[in-house]
């Protein structure tokens, strides 16, 4: 056995021959320096930027918040008296904290179409004020702790004209 014999019985030990006289191709040269060079340009980007998450979802929620702004007709101007709804009143309040999971105008998304002849636990003042109130199984919201009872009573109203 000569000494070039044993060098390569220690390359083959494995049975993985190498092939170091084939280089990768030239494509596979631009592909990996480039892909370096668009990560540290991309990761550069975002860290010099003074760009982040929580300001883009603080604008977007502002944006959010002025179009539901604009939507909600003003309810400065009416009165009601103890016992009686105010169905403006009552959609502002809807618009504020309902129509993310019901929809602005009640047709349903997350939560069920309000729009409908009938309502799982029913469809009188009293029971839709109880849903309200103490919420339901399975995602309703308790919202008694969160709203005045005349705002319940006003949404309650506009839960019931929605047709």
């Amino acid at each position: 056995m000569s000494t070039s014999d044993h060098h390569q019985d220690e390359q083959h030990a494995d049975g993985i021959v190498e092939n170091r006289e084939q280089r990768p191709p030239l494509y596979f040269y631009i592909l990996f320096y480039g892909l370096i060079i668009w990560g540290v340009i991309f990761a550069a980007y975002f860290l010099l930027s003074g760009w982040s998450s929580d300001a883009e979802f603080q604008a977007k929620m502002a944006e959010h918040q002025q179009l539901v702004a604009k939507a909600a007709p003003d309810t400065s101007a009416s009165t009601t008296r103890p016992g009686q709804f105010s169905i403006e009143a009552g959609q502002k309040i809807f618009t504020g904290n309902c129509a993310m999971c019901h929809g602005p105008e009640g047709e349903g998304g997350i939560g069920p179409d309000l729009t409908a002849a009938t309502y799982r636990y029913g469809r009188d003042a009293a029971t839709v004020r109880e849903t309200i109130s103490k919420g339901r199984p399975n995602g309703m919201p308790a919202f008694g702790t969160q709203l005045s009872a005349e705002d319940v009573t006003n949404v309650v109203g506009f839960v019931l004209s929605l047709k």
